[in-house]
């Protein structure tokens, strides 16, 4: 992707749900991208 692409999806005015976005990228970083253990960031981010 290229960079300007994404500097526009970190800037919070663009992408309303970059907190989320990010929560839920971590979860599944740090649980080795298993779904099921990160169901409640998926939600919260569906949700907002």
């Amino acid at each position: 992707m290229p960079v300007v692409m994404m500097q526009r999806l970190r800037d919070p005015d663009i992408n309303p749900c970059l907190l989320e976005s990010d929560a839920s990228t971590g979860c599944m970083d740090e649980n080795n991208y298993d779904r099921e253990r990160c169901s409640s960031y998926f939600l919260k981010y569906k949700t907002t």
